[in-house]
């Protein structure tokens, strides 16, 4: 997959701001802005970048919805938008309108703030100069206030609630024609700016995606309806969605009506809009999530129409799983949604709470984009991992967990030894060497923080936050040994991969001694500490997935995989991939199908933190991990070498009677589909061309590939080119 990303130094446009107001928290600006167009080009490219996020208006003409990212590409960069506003331009006079939210909050950790708010934007093309400098216009909304309310967001998000009052907003500022007398002169600003805004980067991700205007399911029971007391009622979406509010309302001034979802009380943002007199609409410009969205309304008010409107990161769902246990049908669905939440201007943890980038959570997302959603999804990981080598500081040579952040600090070691092996795991399924190339020598610098201890295993790293997993009796020596065999394993193939031999024998011989060691921790049934007394089914996972486990323990190793469970859902993935790994399928999808039982019965479109709902968010990717086990060991598909050029198809016919997979690749779709009854089997299977397929049939099946029919006697493995 191609990745862009790309430094603009050459700006001719100057920072601009309302100077008065330059560190003023939760602020929002509009700038104005009228051009003369003799000629309307056809294509006008507007580069454009807002400290944090901006809405741009052309004569009245909403352009960009939510533009730019959450700033950090590096510790001191930002991001820059390019939009082609040529279409929405006219012959003559043409008013350029920014709304701009300035956030200013320095404890996020998911944006690294600039300690000002700005606005950069540049658009040339022949006669037509368009930039920002001290001819623009600027003024404060003073509809938008501070909530001063109980119900704060949670310090790490770096968005603020949003409180508008309707009696002071500015009306027509973005329509041709507007008065701009009472507004001022911005400040212009020098580009970088001594630790303000810093170098500007193209945008690594495309715009967000805008479903529209959506009626909520039971909208029309609402229309037209007004209350004697206040009265709060509660709107439906289909599933968990990133969505902004919208309301119709007829009002007498003053009636303050406050929105909020199911996750408001887990810290996220909410809104409060205050009524002016007559009939009014609004839509928050702040996104939040949910599928039960309240409305608070006053009494007086009445209601003429109440919709919201989706957006998210822009793919499309191209992968499935059905097979004839609706339980594990609802389960790949619900790992899907909670994917899908989590994802904007990065990965996120949860859409509420923090919407950090967690690598762990980062790497298991990864992992479920493969089988779920189309490749241009993959550039947000391609993002992440950029962002996250921006921020390595080269003295101490740490991968950061958390990143773009800036007063605070995180290394959670076991994290990001699974992230080194995950590098190799994007590799596997996409074959892009050139990513390689661009994590390795930093890969290579982080295994090497760890001191090997006489007994020849690791000496325990605990980063700034010694956590390896949510739950109890976590046996932290098996773990991290094993997961640092596992991040050594995938460094020691990215070498081989890139001739640098010399490096490739060290980090083998590395891994033999490692391998010798470990197998002093074997105790009669499984690998724990000396001394302690129970085993954890976490490290003896890692230990088969990574390969320092060898094969002729697996018989008594399956047993402490089945029957122990301890890991939270983050670590239940690599769980339930290690017991696949053994050949142990049933015993996987009885452990999936229990573990998650509560989950695939409440009646919720997500998953939660934790096993418990109310032991953290209810919107946590890390825990769709039974996507990818169901795509890719039940239904069986899954690249022998990387990119998908040799492709293995092994479903586990014994489990189903039907199954049914598609798997978007980067070399196309790959559809199978499988139906057993009355002895009767049919398999079709269609796979895209420069992929070699090995796929495993039983007895006397008609198989039909890409159309054509294969007729199969015996169990055997077909080899299709």
């Amino acid at each position: 997959m191609e990745y862009r990303r790309v430094l603009k130094n050459d700006w001719k446009a100057k920072w601009i701001w309302l100077d008065e107001e330059k560190t003023e928290k939760n602020a929002w600006l509009y700038f104005n802005k009228t051009v003369t167009v003799t000629e309307i080009p056809e294509e006008l490219i507007a580069n454009i970048a807002a400290e944090n996020k901006y809405w741009l208006y052309i004569n009245g003409n909403c352009v960009v919805r939510e533009g730019g990212l959450k700033r950090g590409p590096t510790p001191t960069g930002c991001y820059y938008d390019e939009v082609d506003i040529s279409s929405y331009l006219v012959a003559g006079e043409n008013l350029i309108s920014v709304l701009v939210w300035y956030w200013g909050n320095e404890a996020s950790y998911s944006s690294s703030d600039a300690g000002q708010g700005g606005l950069l934007f540049e658009a040339e093309n022949g006669n037509i100069s368009i930039l920002s400098d001290e001819s623009w216009k600027v003024v404060k909304n003073p509809a938008f206030k501070e909530d001063k309310g109980k119900m704060q967001p949670n310090y790490r998000l770096p968005e603020s609630n949003v409180y508008y009052d309707s009696r002071e907003e500015i009306a027509d500022w973005c329509n041709l024609g507007f008065d701009c007398s009472d507004c001022k002169n911005v400040t212009e600003y020098a580009l970088g700016g001594e630790g303000c805004w810093g170098e500007t980067y193209s945008r690594d991700i495309p715009m967000f995606k805008d479903f529209g205007l959506k009626d909520y399911e039971n909208s029309k029971d609402y229309e037209g309806k007004s209350f004697c007391v206040k009265k709060k009622i509660t709107l439906h979406v289909p599933y968990n969605a990133q969505l902004t509010p919208y309301l119709e309302v007829e009002a007498k001034a003053g009636k303050k009506i406050v929105i909020t979802t199911e996750n408001t009380y887990t810290g996220s943002i909410h809104s409060t809009y205050v009524t002016k007199d007559g009939i009014q609409a609004f839509e928050s410009p702040a996104w939040f999530n949910g599928e039960q969205i309240t409305y608070e309304i006053p009494s007086g008010v009445k209601i003429i129409g109440l919709k919201y409107r989706e957006s998210g990161y822009n793919t499309e769902f191209c992968g499935s799983f059905i097979c004839e246990n609706n339980g594990m049908n609802i389960l790949w669905q619900k790992s899907l949604r909670t994917l899908y939440v989590t994802m904007r201007d990065n990965f996120m943890d949860c859409p509420d709470r923090e919407r950090a980038q967690w690598w762990g959570d980062v790497t298991n997302e990864m992992m479920l984009t493969m089988y779920s959603l189309a490749p241009d999804s993959y550039q947000l990981y391609r993002k992440g991992v950029s962002t996250m080598l921006s921020y390595v500081d080269p003295e101490t040579k740490v991968l950061q967990t958390v990143v773009p952040i800036k007063n605070d600090y995180f290394e959670l070691p076991c994290q990001q030894l699974a992230g080194v092996g995950g590098f190799w795991t994007y590799y596997m399924y996409t074959g892009d060497k050139e990513f390689i190339k661009s994590v390795y020598n930093a890969s290579a610098d982080y295994i090497n923080l760890w001191k090997i201890q006489e007994n020849g295993l690791v000496e325990h790293r605990s980063g700034s936050w010694d956590w390896q997993d949510w739950g109890e009796k976590i046996d932290v020596s098996p773990l991290e040994n094993a997961w640092y065999y596992y991040a050594l394993s995938a460094v020691k193939n990215m070498a081989e991969l890139l001739g640098d031999e010399d490096a490739a024998n060290e980090y083998d011989g590395r891994m033999k001694s490692l391998y010798a060691a470990y197998q002093t921790l074997w105790s009669d049934k499984g690998y724990k500490s000396p001394g302690n007394e129970d085993f954890d089914d976490r490290g003896n996972a890692v230990a088969v997935l990574s390969g320092i486990c060898p094969e002729e323990k697996y018989g008594k190793i399956k047993e402490i995989l089945f029957n122990i469970r301890n890991s939270s859902p983050y670590m239940e993935y690599y769980v339930l991939e290690a017991l696949c790994r053994m050949g142990e399928y049933s015993l996987a999808e009885q452990r999936m199908c229990e573990r998650y039982g509560e989950m695939i019965t409440e009646d919720y479109s997500t998953l939660w933190e934790n096993w418990i709902k109310k032991d953290g968010t209810s919107n946590h990717a890390w825990s769709g991990g039974p996507l990818v086990i169901m795509s890719k060991h039940i239904a069986g598909i899954k690249p022998l070498s990387a990119g998908y050029g040799k492709t293995e198809i092994t479903p586990q016919y014994n489990l189903h009677k039907n199954i049914s997979c598609t798997v978007p690749t980067v070399k196309g779709y790959i559809k199978f589909d499988y139906s057993s009854e009355n002895e009767n089997i049919k398999i079709n299977l269609e796979y895209p061309e420069k992929t070699e397929v090995i796929l495993s049939i039983p007895e006397n099946a008609e198989v039909t590939v890409n159309g054509k029919l294969v007729k199969a006697e015996k169990s055997e493995c077909l080899v299709l080119n």
